[in-house]
């Protein structure tokens, strides 16, 4: 029985380093081995390509067996035998026959695109594996065969695109593009459209191929153009291609059509959900309960459609591709409005819940967050702003509170201005719009707007029996009319608050009160007061609240600390209260700023100055004012360091101020290193990026932070992945913290 010849290479093989030696280790130390990938990942030229490398490790022949012609699984035993040259003998199965042909061969057996005939194909593999003690089985499948002792490689995407050719899927593209166009050049004006068309396309081997084939006659600035119409781009690959090679739509449709109908059906509903998603949301727009519809994402997971996301619990996503895929099923199933009225429906409920069940979520609180849901909650507030849908009051509230804490703040308050002129005042999600967007204007320090707004949602909330909302405008009235200078309505309405959520017997929320009651007596020229309150309260926050609320507690108890003259008490709570959570964006200023004045109160001018201007910047950027207390004590310190310095000293220290970021004014603050820009691998704009994914940004969010499109934001986290040799978003956020740029620490 002699070795089949493979075949031969007609283009250069791109990239897989790592998957190939991935494949030989496996193949030591299991004999059946399964490359799990979607359509056109290239399993088969990657099984090919390590065959080809691996003849010499198997001196009894290699064999690639390709199933795809097949339609039946009754000739699949007939077609590898002719593959190994096995004829059928008389009375006698032809498995076993094939068996015992290969019995004491040290051999490899490539099976190619199993997943159409998955169960005959694992009763084939296991009868030639159990016969075959040195056989090795590979196999190429959208899902594993499921046999014992089985390893399965999951083949993903190329590496994506850096600004230079390393990058396997740009090289992929470029050396495609120049078989068909030799003058095809990589420049400094087309690397980075290239680099976008790779990413658009998820680093997928097979829609890179089918891009870079419309070099001929279009630029590709054209192409990433047309991207939004790629299934009618992507369909014409090479004439002797299979049809599933030659057209996207038809590498996807191969999979959809494998798939039952409750899974064709869940795949095509999931098409709603934008970015990550969570098992809820999943649950929510299927109409099936979370135990089925776990088991339906384990099944698209295995069927490679739906992809786990790393280092998330139960989040997952579709490959753009794929989701717009099954985006059109939707809408020729008729599906689109009541699917997207289940989402609709469902993120009211949680966005309801977050404004009425509770102030503050715990630490321990495990349920949905709206936060995790805001890419969702965008969708749904377009969805409901295009049909003057009052719902849109809680939608665009719960949406406004998730980008806040982003530190967002204009395009928001747009939005839900918006959405109070198509609210009655009788709906009971207008109160939540204007709590949200009081909190807005408090940010931009119009005090005066965010009172009217108050006012109003408490005139709505008093009939209600909704402690929690009506608890929720009373933080905001004290906070509003202590801006004011109203000491008195301020502490009312902070006493308020802690009368309306004591009995419901939450010891954070009660806090909450407690330490509003604290921040307006400190304002308010009390300091030994606020001390007790914020003492009180203190350890239930750093137990139960999240890291930006420590954070906000923590810079409470440094201001008291210095109005009681305690400076080196009040320095201790500012460096904690940076370190509890430096990520938090806009919210860390207030803290960097407490370490400036205590810099200007202890003799170091310069590095007062320094932040001091660092943070103004940082809070002219984001359009917000400072509370007048708190003003104060900044203009004071800023005057006391100017005043210690020379002009060319202060001059010097105020230009540094304006160049840092947060992130570099954080590890200033924090006295670690900050990293030499010469020496980093990484542009300032991908610093941002890096630094802002470790703040828990979308892309979404990130491209609104830096005034820079979705498409660009999503082209530098390519950069930077491949630049560092990392893999996936969590590992960019983990790289950001061990650089010293954002602290890790609890």
């Amino acid at each position: 029985m002699a070795a089949r010849r493979l075949p031969a290479s007609r283009d250069a093989f791109v990239g897989r380093v790592q998957e190939l030696t991935d494949i030989g280790l496996l193949l030591r130390r299991a004999r059946l081995v399964s490359l799990v990938g979607t359509g056109g990942a290239g399993k088969t030229r990657l099984a090919t390509e390590y065959a080809t490398r691996a003849v010499a490790t198997y001196p009894d022949g290699v064999w690639i067996v390709e199933l795809a012609p097949l339609t039946s699984d009754h000739l699949l035993a007939q077609t590898i035998a002719s593959a190994l040259g096995v004829r059928e003998q008389a009375g006698e199965d032809l498995v076993d026959t094939v068996v015992l042909a290969l019995q004491g061969k040290r051999a490899l057996l490539v099976i190619d695109n199993c997943e159409h005939l998955v169960d005959a194909s694992a009763s084939l593999a296991d009868a030639l594996l159990t016969g075959c003690p040195q056989l090795r089985v590979l196999v190429t499948s959208r899902e594993s065969l499921d046999l014992p002792g089985e390893a399965v490689l999951r083949v993903g995407h190329l590496s994506l695109p850096d600004s230079s050719q390393r990058s396997e899927a740009v090289q992929l593209f470029v050396e495609r593009a120049r078989l068909l166009r030799p003058d095809f050049e990589l420049t400094d004006a087309n690397r980075p459209v290239v680099a976008e068309i790779c990413m658009r396309l998820d680093g997928m081997p097979l829609a890179i191929e089918l891009a870079a084939r419309w070099v001929r006659v279009l630029s590709v600035e054209e192409i990433l153009a047309r991207l939004d119409d790629r299934f009618e781009l992507l369909s014409r690959g090479p004439r002797t291609a299979a049809t599933r090679h030659r057209d996207l739509r038809a590498t996807i449709e191969w999979s959809y059509e494998l798939l039952d109908d409750t899974e064709r059906e869940a795949l095509r509903r999931l098409s709603v959900l934008a970015g990550d998603f969570s098992l809820d949301s999943a649950s929510a727009v299927c109409g099936v309960g979370p135990q089925r519809t776990l088991r339906l994402l384990a099944d698209l997971d295995a069927k490679s459609l739906v992809v786990a996301v790393p280092g998330m619990v139960q989040r997952f996503r579709q490959l753009e591709s794929i989701r717009l895929y099954a985006r059109e099923k939707l809408a020729e199933a008729g599906e689109v409005d009541d699917t997207t009225e289940r989402l609709v429906g469902w993120l009211t409920s949680l966005g309801e819940s977050h404004y009425v069940d509770q102030m503050l979520l715990t630490v321990y609180d495990d349920g949905p967050k709206v936060d995790d849901e805001r890419d969702n909650l965008l969708q749904a507030v377009e969805w409901t702003t295009a049909r003057r849908d009052e719902r849109l009051a809680v939608l665009a509230a719960a949406l406004g509170g998730a980008w806040r804490r982003q530190g967002h703040t204009v395009q928001i308050r747009k939005l839900l201005e918006a959405a109070l002129t198509i609210t009655k005042a009788d709906n009971p999600y207008r109160s939540l719009a204007l709590i949200e967007l009081g909190w807005f204007n408090v940010t931009a320090g119009d005090f005066e707007r965010a009172r009217d707004l108050a006012v109003e949602a408490m005139a709505l909330e008093e009939p209600r029996d909704r402690p929690v909302v009506l608890g929720r405008n009373m933080t905001l009235l004290s906070m509003v009319y202590q801006a004011l200078g109203d000491v008195e309505r301020s502490t009312r309405c902070a006493e308020r608050c802690v009368e309306l959520v004591r009995p419901l017997g939450r010891p954070l929320d009660t806090a909450v009160g407690m330490h509003n009651l604290g921040y307006g007596a400190m304002a308010g020229g009390d300091p030994a007061r606020a001390a007790e309150l914020i003492e009180e309260c203190l350890p239930v926050y750093m137990e139960l609240a999240d890291p930006v609320k420590q954070m906000e507690i923590l810079h409470s108890a440094g201001g008291i600390a210095l109005e009681r003259g305690k400076i080196d008490q009040a320095g201790d709570y500012f460096r904690r209260s940076v370190e509890v959570c430096p990520a938090a964006g806009e919210p860390a200023t207030y803290p960097v700023e407490g370490l400036a004045i205590v810099a200007a109160l202890t003799g170091e001018p310069k590095r007062a100055l320094l932040l001091g201007t660092a943070m103004a910047t940082q809070l002219r950027k984001w359009r917000m004012r400072r509370e007048p207390f708190w003003q104060r004590h900044v203009d004071a310190a800023m005057a006391t360091a100017r005043a210690s310095l020379s002009a060319q000293a202060a001059r010097e220290a105020t230009e540094a101020g304006e160049r840092m970021t947060l992130a570099q004014a954080i590890a200033y603050a924090l006295r670690t290193p900050v990293a030499d820009d010469d020496d980093s691998p990484l542009s300032q704009r991908e610093w941002d990026v890096a630094m802002l994914t470790a703040e828990g940004l979308t892309n979404r969010e990130i491209a609104v932070r830096l005034s820079i499109s979705e498409r660009t934001v999503e082209t530098h986290l390519l950069h930077i992945r491949t630049k560092l040799d990392l893999r996936t978003r969590a590992q960019v956020a983990a790289w950001a913290v061990e650089q010293g740029r954002v602290s890790s620490r609890p």
